[in-house]
């Protein structure tokens, strides 16, 4: 249990006027409490802080409670049984208990763990509605102590693992399956948890697709292939990215590559803590004009990274010109340029995994800034 967290969480309430946070999010949990668990998004489990309660209280299917910390020590539990009670009922049955009247809750209305009908269940068996309060929850999140960020560097030595599986495995005769099966391994074998999101690849003819996974498509000479895959330490993830060539690429290839390069770089440089994210995606946009080119990417150039589950590694921060709010120390990113061309079937993806510093980023994981691989 985190009490130094849990208190800047009770304070966030406090400011919004409310009078509790219902949270249903696995990431939030874990943050909080070290609760561990993925099945909540499809065994709905609540973790309640409210300044009118002398601790946390979690809602949990029974057979999921004896995975809470220290077998829940420092919370009250309220168990449901599974296709029998009524979760929704159970967390109602809470609130009314141990809540004043009229109160006024938030929840993380945009956790992947609360879906449409759960939530309608919720309004009704409370009779009431609620605050989405998953940006101010989320944002407690973005700032990672000196512990978080050695937790996602020893992550990231695991993507290097992963990455060398990749260099080593992508040959001509090879299926994407293959390939992806040895950087799974690779990183198992470096003492990777499970990761929020399968393996993304894409070769040859499907270089564009930005966010495809593995096929039993067979690599061929010339191919582009790009990956993009978390590896996890006490569930803090480090992402590793990478382009190559099999064999020779073409003369296009390597354009858009050299291109995607000096994007992610001259982004990178130019940061500095207290940019707003528009600032720092700027000097990168200014190259595709140069070039060109539309002056987008086709994914983010970057987002904040850290705790994750299924179905998302992803922190709500974004670097994109529309973000106005200042990029600090402490913060963690997937920083990437990623060029697509669909009319060729070319698809570049280059990055990693950085913190943002008092001097600037400090890459974690992933290939980052380096030459287009030929593998042989």
């Amino acid at each position: 249990m985190h009490t130094d967290r849990i208190n800047a969480a009770l304070r966030a309430v406090e400011s919004l006027e409310l009078d509790a946070a219902i949270l249903f999010d696995p990431a939030a949990q874990f943050y909080f409490i070290g609760h561990d668990s993925f099945a909540g998004v499809n065994t709905p489990q609540a973790l309640i802080l409210s300044p009118h309660l002398p601790r946390p209280r979690v809602v949990i299917w029974a057979a999921d409670a004896p995975m809470l910390p220290e077998g829940g020590a420092g919370l009250d539990i309220r168990p449901y049984h599974f296709g029998i009670d009524s979760p929704a009922d159970a967390l109602a049955d809470v609130l009314a208990q141990h809540l004043p009247k009229n109160a006024r809750f938030g929840w993380d209305a945009q956790s992947a763990a609360l879906n449409h009908a759960l939530a309608s269940e919720i309004i009704a068996a409370c009779g009431t509605g609620l605050d989405d309060i998953s940006g101010p929850i989320a944002r407690l999140r973005a700032f990672k102590t000196p512990q978080e960020i050695a937790l996602m560097r020893n992550a990231g030595r695991m993507a290097e693992q992963g990455l060398q599986a990749f260099r080593q495995s992508a040959r001509a005769g090879v299926t994407e399956h293959r390939v992806a099966s040895d950087i799974e391994a690779a990183l198992r074998q470096a003492g990777s948890d499970y990761w929020a999101v399968p393996v993304e690849m894409a070769s040859g003819d499907r270089a564009h697709h930005v966010h495809g996974t593995p096929s039993e498509r067979v690599l061929e000479d010339g191919d582009l292939v790009h990956v993009e895959f978390g590896a996890v330490h006490n569930r803090y993830h480090a992402v590793g990215i990478q382009t190559l060539s099999v064999g020779e690429p073409s003369s296009q290839a390597s354009w858009y590559y050299d291109i995607a390069r000096r994007c992610l770089l001259a982004g990178l440089t130019h940061a500095r803590p207290g940019m707003s994210a528009a600032e720092i995606e700027a000097p990168a946009l200014d190259i595709l004009r140069a070039e060109g080119l539309p002056d987008t990417f086709a994914m983010r150039f970057g987002y904040s990274v850290g705790i994750g589950y299924p179905p998302t590694w992803l922190e709500p921060f974004g670097i994109t010109r529309t973000n106005k709010e200042p990029v600090q120390e402490g913060m963690t990113f997937v920083m990437h340029a990623c060029l697509l061309d669909a009319d060729q079937a070319i698809g570049v993806l280059v990055g990693g995994t950085y913190a943002m510093t008092d001097k600037g980023f400090v890459q974690l994981a992933g290939a980052g800034d380096c030459e287009l691989f030929h593998a042989r």
